[in-house]
């Protein structure tokens, strides 16, 4: 058995695409592998924040030639960068067990930020919801590998913090670069983070078999609730929609924050359903979000209507 990943050339995303090797061999031991990394649109430009780009999936573009060329045998995504809408082909093979969903505060707690810290992230959602709850720091965009953004704290940019996903902290053995954990109902974490998705072709059964038994019901279950919802909203990885998905007495519960730009406005649902039902709740959350002017937000904060703020590169 061996199977070509496709896979970005990121330290995090290598440390994750190893953790996906060491899944399957726990289940098939002899599986061989071949990696075959690429380097991304959003790879390639260091500068221009996401929403920039004038797309969705920035990320997953290429990766998704891969699969449909037939390079690749299946790609390793962060599930939180791969569009709700896949290639005509193409299938969302796998989800495994999810790491810890929640965004990480790193360099202070949020109490302890002093008034006009400078606080780095190049997401309009944490932008947003930073802004939220602390309306006196000034938000700073950076981007680049989790490695560079942390050495940024007190470094030449003056940054008193940054905020990154805990899963990549724990995936990269830095998990105590945390300060805080910031708790989802007051900051809801991106659609899929801390879940990795395993992309295939429609029509490789044998992939698909072998990617289908490392699969987590339940991350499969919240994920496909966190896609639903957003892919109702119309909203993109990189538009400021946050969730947390739970489970209380066997049921999944969602619940889901739009936020505008400014922090001004908040908006949120929640809902529960069975597992088997997980798009049904999605859709229900995002009809509800939608109800409570979640959708005007998006239109009219968003929809061509971006701040323009100097980006800062991390590897810079």
């Amino acid at each position: 058995m061996h199977l070509r990943i496709g896979t970005r050339r990121s330290p995090l995303a290598m440390a994750q695409t190893r953790h996906v090797m060491g899944l399957i061999q726990a289940k098939f031991p002899e599986a061989e592998f071949a990696l075959c990394p690429i380097v991304t649109i959003a790879d390639k430009d260091r500068v221009s924040e996401f929403h920039e780009f004038g797309m969705v999936g920035v990320f997953a573009v290429e990766h998704e030639r891969q699969l449909v060329s037939g390079e690749v045998d299946f790609v390793v995504h962060s599930l939180k960068d791969l569009p709700t809408i896949l290639h005509e082909g193409l299938v969302l093979a796998s989800v495994p067990e999810r790491e810890d969903p929640r965004d990480a505060l790193c360099g202070a707690t949020l109490a302890s930020l002093r008034q006009g810290a400078r606080v780095g992230t190049a997401s309009l959602r944490r932008r947003a919801q930073i802004l939220n709850l602390r309306p006196d720091v000034e938000v700073v965009p950076i981007r680049g590998n989790v490695g560079p953004r942390l050495a940024r704290i007190g470094g030449e940019d003056a940054l008193d913090a940054v905020i990154l996903a805990q899963a990549g902290l724990r995936r990269l053995a830095l998990a105590e670069a945390s300060a805080e954990i910031l708790d989802p109902a007051q900051f809801p974490y991106a659609v899929g983070q801390g879940a990795l998705g395993l992309e295939a072709r429609a029509g490789d059964a044998a992939v698909i078999e072998i990617l289908q038994a490392i699969q987590c019901p339940k991350a499969r279950a919240e994920v496909e609730a966190e896609r639903a919802m957003m892919h109702a909203l119309g909203a993109g990885c990189s538009l400021p929609v946050g969730a947390g998905a739970t489970w209380r007495e066997g049921r999944l519960v969602l619940q889901a924050q739009v936020t505008s730009v400014d922090g001004a406005e908040r908006v949120v649902a929640e809902g529960s359903e069975t597992s088997d039902r997980a798009e049904e709740l999605g859709l229900a959350v995002a009809e509800a979000l939608t109800a409570r002017g979640g959708g005007a937000i998006l239109e009219s904060s968003y929809r061509g209507h971006y701040p323009r703020f100097k980006s800062v590169s991390a590897n810079r």
